[in-house]
């Protein structure tokens, strides 16, 4: 995630900042005596050696405690994971004022240093999320699809008939970015290159710097923000950008209070200026970058995943071509057509099934002890989370569970429509978004983007790996994170209509 160099160096003072904090940690972890830890029983070495990803040893942990708390440590801490419906139900039931999925995402992402101090104590633009962009999605639909074929169009109008290599992640992030940034701050700034080159980096950015952050205790996060954080120039830069668009918004609310007649932008930066508590160019800014970094870092990583995994397997082409072309047909590119097409969701819940971007999700942060109803007792200041990528290779929950199978979650639903099937249904068994109260807000948004983008892709592109690519996507760990290589190549043409 970062060069050799500089991890080594943060390594090496971390691991002496350990040592001067081993006491109070060890006390932490005699509270937890009643909690198994998986893997080695030497906590420092298993931490040192879950920075660079706790995949494995969550998957030993849960192999061998399934349905029981059992905890890892992290390098000043220990995360105690639960898997199974009634221990994830306590969870997810549990008082925010005592497990708390805002801290544990502040935390862990790092938010008052990476997006602000605001964005983190009053996450807002959640409520307007559910308010404004989930309700209105019908009618942005067509408007997502016109930015997505635009995109594609501008990025691969030269290809010609030949296979071309194509840097996956990369392109995948731009279609995103275009597609997000309709909806996030409307034409013209949604094409300006400088502004969509500008949010990717600082998407980037942010992941690094919290990476590096949590290199260090608690206590030191402020001091070692102003050394590996940029976030006041990122804003300032931000707002070059933005500045003038919000400004032109201002002026435009000026001009219908005096009782002109003004059409008004229907995009989230106005919602933002409509229905939020902030009026600051800053603090307006702060928002949408906060939304531009989870699309760029869960949207377009997930989906550049589910691109390859088509590329891997270009024998389902054929048949989601044949939905996509048929429900297109019939309804155009609106909401209704996108909701008929169960093979494309299927195939994109499958690949997220096989390829989370965390090996946890779901953390709570514990802000009072919370005792479980089998009596075991998880202390203040720990954090709680579920194992994910575990619980989505489980046999007894998934046929072959190792097997890609993307038309997996369309043979359920028979001759109905099971909603439980969706890529954004939230179960206990599938937990990509989430699950309860505190499951991504977003997702619905993220799930019309990513079908009408693999949608835009079937119609138009033929795709394959490379000889001797892997069938499965290489990918980069680093904690809980996991990120797909950002140097995989797949090749790609235009469709072959013969």
């Amino acid at each position: 995630m970062f060069s050799n160099a500089s991890q080594e160096v943060c390594l090496l003072v971390s691991a002496g900042l350990a040592g001067i904090i081993a006491v109070p940690l060890f006390l932490q972890s005699r509270k937890l005596s009643a909690i198994p830890t998986a893997g080695s029983t030497n906590a420092w070495g298993s931490a040192i050696k879950n920075l660079k990803g706790t995949s494995g040893i969550i998957q030993e942990g849960y192999n061998k405690y399934k349905n029981a708390p059992f905890k890892i440590p992290t390098l000043y801490n220990w995360i105690v994971i639960v898997g199974g419906t009634k221990l994830l139900d306590e969870v997810r039931t549990a008082p925010d004022d005592q497990l708390s999925a805002v801290e544990g995402t502040n935390d862990f992402f790092k938010i008052a240093f990476t997006m602000g101090q605001q964005v983190a104590n009053d996450p807002y633009h959640f409520s307007i999320i559910k308010t404004q962009l989930n309700r209105k999605l019908a009618t942005l639909c067509p408007i997502i699809e016109d930015e997505i074929s635009v995109t594609l169009s501008e990025m691969f109008s030269s290809q010609g008939d030949g296979w071309k290599p194509v840097v996956a992640l990369t392109a995948i992030r731009k279609v995103v970015a275009r597609a997000s940034n309709r909806i996030f701050v409307g034409l013209p700034l949604c094409r300006n290159p400088d502004w969509l080159e500008f949010g990717l980096q600082y998407a980037v950015d942010s992941m690094v710097s919290a990476a590096k952050i949590d290199l260090f205790p608690r206590f030191m996060w402020p001091l070692i923000a102003n050394f590996f954080t940029s976030t006041g120039n990122h804003v300032g830069r931000a707002i070059e950008l933005l500045g003038p668009t919000i400004r032109e918004r201002q002026n435009i609310a000026d001009r219908v209070r005096s009782g002109e007649v003004v059409d008004i932008p229907d995009d989230f930066l106005q919602w933002l200026m409509d229905n939020g508590t902030e009026s600051a160019e800053g603090e307006i800014t702060q928002r949408i970058l906060s939304m531009v970094f989870a699309s760029v870092h869960a949207t377009a990583s997930t989906l550049m995943r589910a691109v390859y995994d088509l590329a891997a397997h270009p024998e389902y082409l054929e048949p989601l071509r044949e939905e996509v072309d048929a429900v297109v047909r019939q309804d155009g590119w609106t909401k209704a057509a996108i909701d008929k097409m169960y093979k494309i969701d299927s195939f994109l819940k499958e690949s997220h099934r096989l390829g989370g971007a965390s090996s946890l999700v779901m953390i709570h942060k514990v802000l009072k002890d919370f005792t479980f109803t089998d009596g075991r007792v998880i202390p203040r200041g720990c954090y709680i989370g579920a194992p994910s990528c575990a619980i989505h290779h489980d046999e007894e929950l998934y046929e072959k569970p190792d097997n890609f199978d993307p038309l997996r979650f369309v043979r359920p639903r028979g001759d109905g429509y099971d909603m439980k099937q969706q890529m954004v249904s939230l179960s206990s068994d599938f937990l990509t978004f989430g699950h309860g109260k505190h499951a991504c807000p977003g997702r619905f948004a993220a799930a019309v983007i990513q079908k009408t983008i693999l949608a835009r892709i079937v119609s138009s592109y033929d795709l394959k790996l490379e000889d001797g690519a892997p069938v499965s996507c290489k990918t980069v760990e680093f904690g809980i994170f996991i990120n797909p290589d950002p140097t995989t190549t797949i090749l790609l043409r235009k469709r072959s209509f013969v």
